[in-house]
C-alpha cells in the first residue's frame, strides 16, 4: 500500500488497544485534576462566622444566647444579621459563670447604645464543613483579602504552565514532561496538604495549577496517535472523565468535611499515572518531526503487532519516515540563518511569531484564544460559583458534574455531521442566553435560577471539549458584592465566544497539519495555489477523498474529521 503520509500509515494500523492505551495518561489526568482545580469549593468555601469571647466558651449557655449578649446586629446584603467581625465592648467575665436568664438578653435600646469593636478571635459554623482554609487560617475581616488567592493562585500558576507545559513537551517530549509532571505533582499535593503555613499551601496551589495544564499535552499525545476517521468520537468522548470526577468530589466533600485529609484522599488517583509511567510511549509523530525516526518507527511496529496489523519491512518503513519526516519539516535554514548571533536571533524570533506568522495562523490564533479565554473564564467562574446558584454546594457541583456528561460526549454526532465552527458558536450563544435570562429572574424563583445555570454549565461544557479538539486539528503539531456580577461577566464572555468561535476556519474533514505552511495550504489563501505550499495538492486531495470514502463505507457522521 502507497501510504501518502503520516496520517494514512496510522489509518492502516487503524483503532485499536494501543490507541486506548495513548490516550490513557490523559483520561488519568482528567480523573485527578477536578479535584483540585474545583477546590475552592470544598476545601475553601464561604461559610459564617462570629466573634469568639474567650470567656463565654465553657459556660452553660447555648449559642444564640451568646451570641445575643456578645454579638451586635447589622445590615449585610440588604438583611439584618449578626456581625461577622464586631463585638459588644463588655465586661465578660462577671457573667462568665451565670446560667443564663431572661434578665441577661439585651433590650433594643441597649443593642443601639452598646460600644462594639473589631475582634481578633472567631467561631465557625461547622454545621457543614467541620475544617476549611479559611477557618484554620482566620481568614476573614481584616484578612479576607487573603481567602481569595486560595483559587487565584492555582490559576495563576495554570497561566504560567500554558506557555511552560506546551514549550518542556514540545522541546523534550510528551512522554517526559508526563513522567515529570506526575511525580511534581505528587509530592505537591501531598506536602501542601500537610504544611503548617498559608503561604506554603498558596506555593503549592501555584505548583498545582502549573502542573494542571499537563492536560493539553496528555490530550495531544493520545490524539497525535489517533486515525483521522476516528479523531472526532474519541477527541470528544475523551473529556467525559471529567465530568464523572466533578460528581466524586462532590460525593466525597460529602463524606469528608475536612479540608486536609479531603486533598490527600483526592490526591490518590495520581498513583494510576504512576501505575502506567514505566509503559508510556512517546508520540510517534513527535519523534518523526524530531528526526529520530527508528524510535517512531519501532512503536509503530508495536502498534501494529498489538493490532494484527503487518506493516513494510524495515527498510522500506525507514524509507516512508524519511518521506514523513520531510513532509513535516519546514523549509531548512541556510547556512546563514543558522550562523552567529544574527542568526540565532533570527530563529529565535521565527519561534516567538509562529502563532501569527501568516494571515491564516493570525486568524486562528485570535479565534482559538479568543474561545479559550471565554470558554474557560466561564466554564470555571461558573464551576465555582455554586453560592450564588444553588443553597447546597454539593448538589451544585454534582449536578453541574452530571450535566458535563452529555456535554462532552452527546454532542459527538452533531459535531460529525455539521463541523466544529458551527455548532461551537451555537454552544456560546445558548450558555449565554441561559445564564443572562437569569438577570431577569425572580430571586425567589432558586429552582428556575439552579435550572438556567445548569444549562449554561452544558452548553460551555460542550465548548469546552469541542476545543480541545479543534485547538488539536488547528495548530501545526510543532465570589463577589453584587449577585448579578458572576452571570453579567459570564454570559458576557460567552456572548463574546460565539463570535470569536467564526472567526476559525471549519477543519471538519480536513488532515491534520504538521507545519505551518501545511497548515498555510490548507486554511489560508495560498491554498488556491499548490506552487507556494510542500504539500502536493493531489496528496491532500487523496487523502481527503479517501477519509470521506471511508465515512461513506461505514455510514456513520461522525467517523471522519
Amino acid at each position: 500500500m502507497d501510504h501518502k503520509n503520516f496520517d494514512s500509515l496510522l489509518s492502516a494500523i487503524g483503532p485499536g488497544r494501543w490507541t486506548i492505551f495513548m490516550f490513557v495518561s490523559y483520561v488519568s489526568w482528567a480523573l485527578l485534576l477536578p479535584y483540585f482545580s474545583l477546590g475552592g469549593a470544598f476545601y475553601n468555601p464561604v461559610v459564617d462566622h462570629w466573634c469568639s469571647v474567650p470567656e463565654l466558651s465553657n459556660n452553660s449557655w447555648t449559642l444564640e444566647q451568646r451570641l445575643n449578649y456578645s454579638v451586635p446586629w447589622e445590615y449585610r446584603g440588604g438583611r439584618l444579621e449578626r456581625s461577622q467581625c464586631s463585638v459588644y465592648v463588655r465586661d465578660y467575665e462577671a457573667v462568665a459563670d451565670l446560667p443564663w436568664s431572661p434578665d441577661l438578653a439585651l433590650t433594643p435600646e441597649q443593642a443601639v447604645t452598646l460600644e462594639t469593636k473589631s475582634c481578633n478571635q472567631w467561631e465557625f459554623d461547622k454545621s457543614v464543613f467541620h475544617s476549611t482554609v479559611a477557618s484554620e487560617w482566620n481568614l476573614v475581616c481584616d484578612r479576607v483579602s487573603l481567602s481569595p488567592f486560595f483559587t487565584s493562585f492555582y490559576f495563576f500558576g495554570a497561566a504560567v504552565g500554558e506557555t511552560l507545559i506546551g514549550f518542556l513537551a514540545d522541546k523534550y517530549g510528551r512522554r517526559w514532561i508526563l513522567r515529570v509532571s506526575t511525580l511534581i505533582f505528587l509530592l505537591t499535593a501531598t506536602t501542601s496538604a500537610l504544611v503548617p503555613l498559608y503561604s506554603l499551601v498558596l506555593a503549592g496551589r501555584f505548583v498545582l495549577g502549573v502542573i494542571h495544564t499537563i492536560i493539553g499535552p496528555a490530550y495531544i499525545q493520545g490524539m497525535e496517535a489517533c486515525p483521522s476517521k476516528l479523531r472526532t468520537i474519541l477527541g470528544l468522548l475523551s473529556t467525559a472523565p471529567f465530568a464523572l470526577t466533578g460528581m466524586f468530589f462532590g460525593a466525597w466533600a460529602y463524606l469528608i468535611r475536612d479540608w486536609r485529609t479531603l486533598q490527600l484522599v483526592c490526591a490518590l488517583p495520581v498513583l494510576l499515572q504512576l501505575i502506567y509511567m514505566p509503559f508510556m510511549d512517546e508520540s510517534p509523530r513527535w519523534l518523526l518531526q524530531q528526526g529520530r525516526l527508528k524510535e517512531a518507527a519501532k512503536i509503530l511496529k508495536k502498534a501494529g503487532q498489538w493490532h494484527g496489523v503487518t506493516l513494510p519491512a524495515d527498510k522500506e518503513l525507514m524509507i516512508l519516515m524519511e518521506k514523513f519526516q520531510e513532509q513535516s519539516s519546514d523549509k531548512k535554514e541556510t547556512p546563514r540563518d543558522a550562523e552567529g548571533f544574527s542568526g540565532r536571533a533570527r530563529r529565535w524570533w521565527r519561534d516567538v511569531t509562529v502563532l501569527v506568522r501568516t494571515p491564516a495562523l493570525r486568524k486562528i490564533t485570535i479565534g482559538l484564544f479568543g474561545c479559550w479565554f471565554c470558554t474557560g473564564l466561564t466554564y470555571w467562574g461558573m464551576s465555582l460559583s455554586g453560592t450564588t446558584y444553588s443553597k447546597d454546594p454539593f448538589l451544585y457541583v454534582v449536578l453541574s458534574s452530571l450535566v458535563e456528561v452529555p456535554g462532552y460526549s452527546g454532542l459527538t454526532p452533531v459535531v460529525g455531521r455539521f463541523g466544529r465552527r458551527s455548532v461551537l458558536s451555537f454552544n456560546f450563544t445558548v450558555c449565554a442566553v441561559a445564564i443572562l435570562t437569569i438577570l431577569a429572574t425572580p430571586k425567589s424563583y432558586t429552582w428556575m435560577i439552579f435550572s438556567l445555570a445548569l444549562v449554561g454549565k452544558l452548553f460551555i461544557t460542550a465548548s469546552y471539549g469541542l476545543m480541545y479538539l479543534v485547538s488539536s486539528e488547528l495548530f501545526p503539531t510543532c465570589a463577589t458584592s453584587y449577585w448579578w456580577s458572576p452571570s453579567v461577566m459570564f454570559g458576557a464572555c460567552a456572548a463574546m465566544g460565539s463570535g470569536f468561535a467564526l472567526l476559525l476556519p471549519e477543519s471538519n474533514h480536513k488532515p491534520l497539519a504538521d507545519t505551518v505552511e501545511q497548515l498555510e495550504f490548507i486554511y489560508g489563501d495560498s491554498g488556491k495555489s499548490s506552487s507556494r505550499s510542500s504539500i502536493e495538492s493531489d496528496d491532500i486531495s487523496s487523502s481527503l477523498r479517501k477519509d470521506q470514502q471511508d465515512e461513506k463505507d461505514e455510514a456513520c457522521p461522525c467517523s471522519s474529521v
